[in-house]
């Protein structure tokens, strides 16, 4: 049976194989009299970033009135419970990292008998 405690050493065991450090200023908008005020915070945290193999990994071209986006979606990334990560419409992570400029899509919390172990996400190359 898997305990909380085991997939904690796992996901850190595997973040240790091939450990990247990253930095990113994280920023939350809160409701403050009718508007969101935004709030920043730095945080450096050691993650694994890692090619994911999906059917919808592909570069995405968005074009508009100012320019051209590229947009990889073929990454993956996994941290520990200590990473505390969470984005959503009000929220959102950004860094640089070797591969380059990431931005986090979505987070999967990795939960053994109600304990957040760490995180798995998704992550979006903007180039």
């Amino acid at each position: 049976m898997m305990t909380p405690e085991r997939r904690k050493k796992d996901i850190s065991w595997s973040i240790a194989r091939n450990p990247t450090e990253i930095s990113f200023t994280k920023t939350t908008k809160k409701p403050v009299n009718g508007h969101f005020e935004e709030s920043t915070e730095n945080v450096t945290i050691k993650v694994r970033i890692f090619p994911q193999k999906n059917p919808d990994s592909s570069i995405k071209i968005s074009t508009g009135t100012i320019g051209t986006s590229y947009e990889n979606t073929a990454y993956g990334m996994l941290a520990d419970s200590e990473a505390d990560l969470s984005v959503d419409s009000k929220s959102s992570i950004e860094f640089d990292c070797p591969y380059g400029h990431m931005k986090i899509k979505n987070v999967y919390p990795q939960i053994v008998n109600g304990e957040i172990c760490g995180y798995d996400c998704g992550l979006e190359k903007v180039m």
